[in-house]
């Protein structure tokens, strides 16, 4: 335990937990998908043990629940890991960084209790939603701290316009409000996560809502990348995360289409919503180099 500790004293060991931890809460959104996408909410009705016991039975629903316990439980044991590095590698170097870091282990601990509430509210659409809500905030939290903590914040030469660091702020922001109206057309459709649970909404009001608001962001982003590519000239990795980001919401948007033609299958909903989680993490992670594009670049050591 003494050599575990002595090596989170690294900036090296720092790093490899920020990329562990991002792929355990990205995980941890994927698996809780799965569990309402199969209506598997309530496989354990009962919080933290299954039915009482320690280990869950052998039946579908309740295998699929406790799965997502198990990722949830590695993505605190990463959380406390991350935070003890930040601690000891990072506190003195950068204290954002560190308090970034700190808030994972904080959101992550709050996701336990909320989780089980969530069970013992029977599936609440707004105790599943708050989950998935914090699950995204950590996510984003993550996204920032691994371009920082990786350097991949580059220098922009000439300095560029003023306005945009706010566009970054705009397009991370947009992209928040698109994956929220599609996690309330989830709950408010065939994948509420269980049997006889309400429904968040109506689901073709909610459908409606979220295509026209997903519509606009892909047209403000379309217009934003052609005076990003001919007016600005970014830096090529910058040019690279716009690629990155255009490749997978183009596929997000057949995704959508080929869903809701075919009846809204479960499979190709978890698709989705796997789909659209990697794009949010992309649009925060192109937005954040466009926030700080205005600052020197720096260095941890």
């Amino acid at each position: 335990m003494r050599r575990l500790f002595y090596r989170l004293t690294s900036l090296k060991a720092y790093r490899r937990l920020v990329l562990i931890t991002l792929g355990a809460i990205y995980l941890n959104i994927v698996s809780g998908a799965l569990v309402r996408v199969t209506n598997s909410g309530l496989g354990c009705p009962d919080w933290p043990l299954c039915e009482g016991k320690a280990t869950p039975p052998m039946q579908f629903h309740g295998l699929i629940e406790f799965s997502n316990r198990v990722v949830a439980l590695v993505v605190i044991v990463a959380a406390i890991l991350l935070a003890i590095a930040a601690w000891r590698s990072i506190r003195q170097h950068s204290k954002w960084l560190f308090r970034g870091s700190l808030s994972i282990g904080i959101l992550t601990f709050m996701q336990g209790p909320l989780g089980g509430l969530t069970v013992l509210l029977d599936l609440h659409p707004i105790a599943v939603m708050s989950h998935f809500v914090v699950a995204l905030i950590e996510l984003v939290i993550l996204v920032v701290l691994t371009l920082e903590t990786f350097e991949i914040t580059p220098d922009w030469s000439p300095t560029p316009p003023r306005w945009l660091p706010t566009g970054g702020v705009v397009l991370a922001v947009w992209a928040w409000i698109v994956i929220i109206s599609g996690a309330v057309v989830t709950m408010s459709g065939t994948h509420p996560g269980s049997d006889n649970v309400p429904r968040l909404w109506n689901l073709l009001d909610a459908a409606y809502l979220h295509v026209r608001i997903a519509a606009t962001f892909v047209v403000v982003l379309a217009v934003f990348l052609l005076v990003l590519a001919r007016v600005i000239r970014p830096p090529q990795v910058v040019t690279r995360m716009a690629w990155a980001l255009v490749i997978v919401i183009t596929a997000q948007i057949a995704l959508g289409e080929w869903q809701w033609r075919t009846q809204l299958p479960w499979w190709l909903v978890l698709l989705h919503v796997c789909v659209g989680t990697l794009s949010l993490a992309l649009t925060a992670g192109f937005g954040w180099t466009l926030v700080v594009s205005r600052r020197p670049a720096r260095r941890l050591r």
